[in-house]
């Protein structure tokens, strides 16, 4: 049974249309009284291919004139995305009829509409479906060049549906050659990966039955066990589950499990008769009549056989047939029934010699074929040429007459401005000298208007900046003194650590001087770094005072959130040994730099840090007024980074008692504050 070509079939149908071909279609009687009630041309479109696709199954040729009625209809409403989807369902109904000349053709006339309209999923669907009836015809060179121009489309798309079926497409096509297995096995797995991610539970039965084809032919069973049990996993029940149904059974005969072969087998079985699948059943007999050989039981699996026999002659599934003859032969050999034996190898070589001839005839079929396919698309590039020589010479006598027109009506057009300019031209020259003498007089004024504006405007500029420095002075003075805390604490202690030097120098002690040394260095750095935080903050007022918006650099949020945080944490420390707090961060690794102005930021996360830790504490707001008696009350801040992709969070929080509702509303009021005068 050839499972793979089921992902074939589903790439002719699932096209890329999200509309109503891929819910359930309306009855037929509704659809037609949509196309008469209708008003929009897109409506009734849409319409006629939904007919088309709802009678498929049951009257092709009237599925087809509905959608030659889609076709003609989107054309001359230039409705391009329908007529691509009508052409397509066209080429799956005529594939259908086994016409894949037709099919080709039409399937080309689709794909055209497609590029013309960018639908890279329609493009992408109408190569894997000329693939697909390529490879029916038994042109395997072009199917494999065309499944690899729809790969390459899904994958520059993003379509992870149309990339699976597209690796097993390939995969199939190289199946159908012993010396190309192993590429068939590496894009069979690429397939299962691909459904496997996007859990697409068709495409994961069908890829994963043909791995396990693929292992049972190379005699592998334990990894064609595995993938066999992986497939009937998501489709145990369906049509789709006799395949790997019987080939585990086999596989199980091969091991000597016997019961558990049978298990399988009459699984395979019960679901081909009650859906009445006579190939399935026929496949499922002769793995059922294999596993009875292996066991012994002749009697049994030449029964089974003949049971077989019945069903692919009636199908006429030739190669099927060749293996009950066969397998009959070898089994009235083994009973000394050996005219019986003769008569079945004699028909299998009769059965094997018409598919040996078919071959030759199918090979004979695809060169006169493809003959008459070029023969077809020189004719159709032909007739397009001469309806765009005719075309082109209708379009330019409409041009010639156009031009006639527009020319006689610029005629009159002038002739009547000149008369009506004529008149008119008297009274606006008495009107224009008195407009003249009202337009100076105006443009006067308006000019020292402007001037005064002008004067006027840079006066309050000037006088907003200095009100607003004058505002920031305090918060100012509040963040320098963070700084020259830091500078003088270090200061005071190299102070310290240079009297020890001078003590173990005149102790001999010079490896301990040298330690000390290497300390005051270390100080003096900090200094340095200190004093320059310090600089930048005073340039920062000054800078504010001037018309400068600032260089915006890439930063590290994480890196100076923390610095800020620490550098608020310990400037309170050090103004007052009483503070009681502790601090978190939660950052965000995958945070971007992002483009600020650092000491801008910086500013305002040290403020608002700043004042989270002093709402911790605060007498007036001691957690035995807002937490239970029993609680452990432990003062928290906390700074997080988030990554919102096209955006970044900080996020600064406390767990303090928060911000009373009385004020919620004015804390984005410049300079409101809750603090008492002098704090």
């Amino acid at each position: 049974m050839n499972v793979f070509k089921t992902i074939l079939f589903l790439s002719i149908i699932n096209f890329s249309y999200s509309g109503k071909i891929l819910a359930q279609s309306p009855e037929v009687d509704s659809l037609l009284m949509v196309i008469e009630s209708a008003s929009q041309d897109s409506t009734k479109v849409s319409a006629y291919i939904d007919l088309g696709v709802e009678l498929l199954g049951s009257d092709i040729h009237r599925s087809i004139k509905y959608l030659d009625d889609a076709i003609l209809l989107a054309s001359k409403s230039n409705f391009k995305k329908g007529l691509a989807l009508a052409l397509n369902v066209k080429g799956r109904a005529l594939a259908q009829q086994g016409n894949f000349q037709e099919a080709i053709l039409v399937f080309d006339l689709s794909l055209k509409q497609y590029q013309d309209i960018k639908d890279q999923t329609g493009e992408a669907n109408i190569l894997s479906n000329l693939g697909s009836i390529y490879f029916m015809t038994g042109n395997s060179s072009k199917a494999l060049e065309l499944h690899f121009q729809s790969l390459k489309i899904a994958e520059e798309i993003g379509n992870e549906l149309r990339i699976g079926t597209s690796y097993n497409n390939l995969g199939t096509v190289y199946h159908q050659n012993s010396s190309t297995e192993a590429e068939a096995l590496d894009s069979y797995n690429k397939a299962l990966e691909v459904f496997q991610k996007i859990a697409y539970e068709p495409g994961i039965a069908t890829a994963a039955m043909n791995i396990g084809e693929v292992y049972f032919s190379g005699m592998n069973y334990e990894s064609a066990l595995y993938y066999h049990q992986l497939a009937l996993g998501y489709c145990d029940g369906t049509l789709d589950a006799t395949f790997p149904l019987t080939q585990l059974g086999e596989i199980y005969g091969n091991l000597g499990d016997f019961q558990g072969a049978f298990g399988y087998h009459n699984r395979a079985l019960e679901i081909s008769e009650r859906l009445g699948a006579k190939f399935e059943l026929t496949e499922s007999l002769i793995g059922y009549a294999n596993t009875q050989k292996k066991q012994d039981d002749i009697g049994g699996a030449i029964r089974t056989f003949e049971r077989a026999k019945i069903l692919a002659e009636d199908i006429d599934a030739k190669k099927e047939l060749e293996e009950v003859f066969a397998g009959l032969s070898g089994l009235y050999a083994i009973i000394g029934d050996y005219k019986s034996a003769y008569e079945n190898e004699i028909s299998s070589k009769s059965v094997k010699g018409e598919i040996a001839k078919f071959s030759t005839e199918q090979m004979i079929k695809q060169l006169k074929f493809e003959f008459e396919l070029s023969q077809k698309e020189a004719e159709i590039e032909l007739l397009q040429k001469d309806t765009e020589l005719k075309n082109a010479a209708v379009f330019n006598q409409r041009i010639i007459i156009f031009a006639s027109l527009v020319g006689l009506l610029i005629f009159v057009i002038t002739s009547f401005y000149l008369f009506r300019n004529n008149l008119s031209k008297q009274k606006a020259n008495r009107l224009l000298q008195v407009q003249k003498e009202e337009i100076h007089a105006q443009r006067e004024k308006v000019e020292f208007a402007f001037d005064q504006l002008k004067s006027t405007q840079k006066q309050l500029i000037q006088a907003e900046k200095m009100a607003s420095l004058g505002e920031l002075t305090a918060g100012i003075a509040h963040e320098i003194q963070n700084p020259l805390n830091f500078v003088n604490n270090f200061s005071e202690v190299s102070n310290e650590l240079m009297d020890e030097m001078n003590e173990e120098l005149d102790k001999g002690a010079i490896e301990e001087a040298k330690a000390i040394s290497a300390d005051i260095k270390q100080n003096l750095e900090k200094i340095t770094h200190h004093g320059k935080r310090a600089d930048a903050i005073v340039k920062g007022m000054l800078a504010h005072s001037r018309s400068s918006s600032g260089e915006k650099t890439p930063t590290d949020i994480n890196a100076l959130a923390d610095e800020y945080l620490r550098l608020s944490y310990h400037g309170l420390r050090g103004r007052d040994k009483s503070f009681n707090a502790d601090f978190s961060t939660d950052f965000d690794p995958n945070l971007p730099k992002v483009n600020v102005v650092p000491q801008d930021i910086g500013r305002v996360l040290l403020n608002i840090i700043n004042n989270a830790f002093q709402a911790l504490n605060n007498e007036e707001l001691s957690p035995d007024n807002y937490r239970d008696k029993n609680d452990e009350f432990k003062p928290l801040v906390t700074v997080s980074t988030k990554n919102l992709g096209d955006k970044v969070e900080i996020s600064i929080s406390d767990n303090g008692p928060g911000i009373p509702e009385a004020i919620k509303g004015k804390i984005f009021q410049p300079f409101f504050t809750t603090k008492p005068t002098g704090q």
